[in-house]
């Protein structure tokens, strides 16, 4: 379910003050308890920059700083979803290398690649979409980034279920692809840990939840 209500794009285009540290990014994921989460986000606080995970970036009603992909090929089709909606535009597309990509990472209109193999990576696993998103946020110099709906849990499913994957298949309401990250998502921790955290799902668990004193 897409929430398109007035609220959000009353509070979707806050952003904290460049003056408020630590500085803090919200990354937004694809999950179907996502807009649960970003509520439960922004009563904690407001953020200096909101990064969007590949369908998010399509219905996030306002304004967002990057549109995060690990799948170049479909971000014209992205775009132009999001252009018919009538939201906003004015972010930066950002991707892995070509080289990490194979045959589609040269397409879509990418502002900026950045890598998303952490440094004791096996040089082939991805720790998700969502932990790309965090991954870009820490190289972007964010001292906090909050997770919502990147629960990276079978059940978590996704907030179109309806919908088609980038393979064609129908998302659906299981996530059957969550195990195939595991080896990237442990890879990641070391870097996660105190850096990261989330609203909900086994990254809640295991990077513990934000608190108004944490990002503060």
């Amino acid at each position: 379910m897409v929430d398109r209500s007035k609220r959000w794009r009353e509070f979707a285009s806050e952003r904290a003050s460049p003056e408020e540290t630590p500085r803090r990014a919200l990354i937004v994921g694809c999950a179907s308890c996502v807009w649960d989460d970003v509520r439960a986000a922004f009563d904690l606080c407001n953020y200096h920059a909101i990064y969007c995970v590949k369908q998010m970036g399509i219905h996030w009603p306002g304004k967002f700083e990057v549109f995060v992909t690990l799948h170049p090929e479909a971000m014209d089709s992205y775009e132009h979803q999001r252009k018919v909606l009538g939201f906003p535009d004015g972010y930066q597309i950002v991707a892995p290398p070509a080289k990490e990509l194979g045959m589609h990472g040269e397409k879509g209109n990418i502002a900026r690649r950045v890598s998303y193999l952490w440094p004791n990576s096996d040089g082939s696993s991805s720790a998700s979409s969502g932990i790309y998103g965090a991954k870009i946020a820490l190289d972007d110099g964010f001292e906090r980034a909050v997770l919502a709906g990147v629960p990276m849990t079978p059940e978590g499913g996704h907030f179109l279920p309806e919908t088609k994957s980038v393979t064609g298949g129908t998302r659906g309401k299981v996530w059957t692809g969550c195990g195939a990250f595991e080896i990237g998502f442990n890879n990641a921790l070391p870097y996660l840990m105190n850096r990261v955290k989330s609203m909900s799902g086994r990254t809640q668990k295991v990077l513990g939840a934000p608190t108004k004193e944490w990002l503060a």
